[in-house]
């Protein structure tokens, strides 16, 4: 029988003290290392694109929105998880920008009681949604509520077809695969750009070592 995955299975690994060493392992090892693509690379999206009205889907330990070169005062800022470990770490990490913090599922419609964002970062979520990048594609949907027509989208996720893997890269993978805490055997740039191409009118997609690195603008009409 197959095992059936679930949002709750990439999710359920975040517990306090795996996001005690989280950036070390992501940003220091598996990234540069494994992955092959230097965080700077993650850095200059947020340095270029974060708006002083951005929300963050997938929130981590809010790694990026902690370095961020907005002052208190400055910025509003929306945290979007399923996991309230993650929720209530970044939301203490960043403290200072007052952030508003909302549990949801990203398959599904976010709705919230305040005004629209600015820009929106996917960062490293949709390698952790179950599903082919058809399926995964459902968050660019889901974010919708909280677009304006000039809203910037950007982040970055983990391919598994079509780049150049090493011995170390198909390793991890199969074990991060086998313990759910990623999904996306079958996730491609080209799938991913089919997917942005659906609902966007503008995109751009930049793939480094294993990653694809995406922004994306002006909703297609068909979105409306």
């Amino acid at each position: 029988m197959k095992t059936v995955r679930t949002t709750k299975d990439g999710v359920r690994i975040y517990s306090a003290l795996l996001l005690s060493f989280y950036d070390f392992l992501i940003m220091r090892v598996l990234s540069p290392y494994v992955w092959r693509c230097d965080i700077s690379n993650y850095s200059e999206l947020y340095r270029t694109l974060m708006s002083r009205n951005h929300a963050d889907i997938g929130v981590g330990t809010g790694y990026f929105l902690d370095r961020c070169e907005y002052q208190p005062g400055e910025v509003r800022i929306g945290l979007f998880d399923l996991q309230q470990n993650c929720l209530d770490y970044t939301a203490k990490r960043i403290a200072r920008f007052q952030p508003e913090t909302y549990r949801r599922n990203a398959l599904e419609p976010i709705q919230i009681h305040g005004k629209r964002f600015d820009s929106i970062a996917l960062g490293g979520i949709l390698h952790c949604i179950p599903g082919d990048m058809t399926e995964k594609g459902a968050v660019f949907d889901a974010i919708q509520p909280l677009m304006n027509t000039h809203t910037q989208v950007f982040g970055y996720t983990i391919l598994n077809q079509d780049v150049k893997k090493t011995v170390l890269s198909r390793a991890v993978y199969f074990i991060l695969q086998k313990l759910k805490v990623i999904n996306g055997l079958h996730d491609s740039a080209s799938q991913l750009t089919v997917e942005l191409k659906k609902r966007f009118q503008t995109i751009e997609i930049k793939v480094i070592g294993c990653v694809a690195i995406f922004v994306a603008h002006s909703p297609a009409q068909t979105t409306h």
